[in-house]
């Protein structure tokens, strides 16, 4: 092995990465190559990188416009959060309720809840949002028989089955639908929920199912995962991994946009655009971390299904308002309010001060989902201001500053999508050529960090050593 070294470094410096695309996933995977040494160079169309972890400028406070937390856990994300020094500006976010709206009003959801579902059929705050016809339904799950428990692995199906369409309706479908896009059909209970399945078997019901997976304190603590952001906005992560990057002379170019992707030899050439001149980069091996679109552009000619339907659910639009409204602080309805889908004009509304530290007197960060729309920055920013006043039960008048951005969705990694499956294990099997990010490996940061990391590093393992008896043609 130690023979082996010399040949290995010198194998790994004469290699070439090109990553096409500059957002979380293509910077992890540029991280993972330029570690041992390859020369990597980052190909990014816009003009910053991060991808939805981005900031903007509001009324002189740099305000975080889409990802603004991530789930705190070990894993890749951790990791890297030490690697690149941030481990002293994490901040925990604060416990905080999670408010449904519809036509019953606007209320939190039970905090002895899984993904929606109520451990009591009867607590006071699931008969507030289902009524007592719905609480009744519910607790027909008790006394149901279960001969066909644990066998349903559609979220939606499930609820539906055993606490019917109220529960499904108006406590499952506006997390799934205000977080991921997705109906509650479309989630894979066992991917959602792990274990959930067979504490429902146990039990003999799905709410008591439910309370088995709780944590002891569920009362109190309820069933929400530990969250945390970075002191100074998550935008500190992106400027920290560039920092990074570039000291591992990575070649980072913004406003370089790869139109055509073409194998040569026992390797690839990239052809990019920036400021109207093209050039061609030859490269051993490519990782595209682009969005679904340019993806599927891309790799048309090299991998076969990728002219079927568009596995992303649609954009949305995101308006992130700074406001003036001292009601706000004397009651605030939790860290976010889902919408029935359907039922009101936006998405979600997230109250981003009531979640993170928040100083008295300072201005609140609220930030609105709607559907896109082709309607004006101020259309979009009016319409969000209306919702939030709804939701979040306060008269505002107009923020101070705001800002208007379209932000892509994809399917969670619990999404039931066997085209993505299929279609994952085909674009991942290519000699020298990986694919990343949220479109093809699921939703949330962590999550795109360890799929980024892993992908990367297989990429990188088939430079260095040759592809995996798996991997190899059959």
């Amino acid at each position: 092995m130690t023979s082996d070294a010399p040949d290995l470094v010198s194998h790994a410096r004469s290699s070439r990465v090109v990553v096409i695309g500059g957002g979380m996933a293509g910077l992890i995977a540029a991280l993972e190559c330029a570690r041992v040494g390859m020369a990597v160079t980052v190909l990014e169309s816009g003009d910053r990188f991060g991808g939805l972890v981005q900031a903007a400028e509001l009324d002189g406070r740099l305000v975080d416009t889409a990802a603004d937390g991530f789930r705190s856990a070990p894993g890749a994300l951790a990791d890297l959060i030490d690697e690149l020094d941030l481990r002293g500006k994490v901040v925990p976010a604060r416990d905080q309720d999670t408010w449904v709206a519809g036509a019953f009003g606007v209320a939190p959801l039970p905090r002895a809840s899984i993904l929606g579902i109520p451990a009591n059929p009867f607590d006071d705050r699931t008969r507030r949002i289902v009524g007592w016809a719905g609480a009744w339904r519910a607790y027909v799950d008790r006394l149901r028989p279960p001969l066909t428990i644990g066998k349903t692995r559609s979220l939606g199906a499930l609820v539906r089955a055993r606490m019917g369409s109220r529960v499904a309706d108006r406590m499952v479908a506006p997390l799934s639908h205000g977080i991921h896009g997705l109906s509650p059909e479309l989630v894979d209970v066992d991917r959602a929920a792990r274990g959930l399945n067979a504490a429902l078997t146990r039990t003999g019901s799905l709410s008591g199912g439910v309370a088995q997976q709780l944590p002891d304190d569920s009362a109190a603590d309820g069933d929400r995962p530990t969250r945390a952001t970075l002191r100074g906005g998550m935008a500190t992560l992106v400027d920290a991994l560039v920092a990074h990057l570039t000291d591992l002379d990575v070649d980072l170019r913004l406003g370089a946009t790869a139109t055509a992707l073409d194998s040569e030899g026992q390797g690839w050439a990239v052809t990019s655009t920036s400021g109207g001149e093209s050039s061609r980069l030859p490269a051993s091996a490519v990782i595209v971390a682009t969005d679904e679109a340019a993806a599927r552009r891309l790799l048309a000619a090299h991998v076969s299904g990728l002219d079927g339907a568009v596995l992303s659910p649609d954009d949305v639009d995101v308006a992130t308002l700074l406001l003036d409204e001292p009601d706000l602080d004397r009651s605030p309805r939790g860290h976010a309010v889902y919408v029935v889908p359907g039922s009101a004009p936006a998405i979600a509304v997230v109250h981003a001060s009531a979640t993170w530290p928040h100083a008295a007197g300072d201005p609140h960060v609220v930030r609105v989902t709607l559907p896109a729309s082709d309607a004006t920055d101020a259309a979009v920013i009016a319409e969000a201001t209306r919702a939030a006043s709804e939701m979040l039960g306060v008269t505002i008048a107009g923020p101070r500053a705001a800002h208007r951005r379209r932000a892509p969705r994809a399917l969670p990694g619990s999404a039931l999508a066997p085209e993505r499956d299929e279609l994952e294990a085909r674009l991942r099997a290519g000699a020298n050529l990986g694919v990343v990010g949220a479109w093809i490996g699921g939703n949330g940061l962590a999550r795109v960090v360890e799929d980024a990391k892993t992908e990367a590093e297989r990429v990188r393992s088939e430079l260095l050593w040759g592809p995996r008896a798996e991997d190899a043609p059959r």
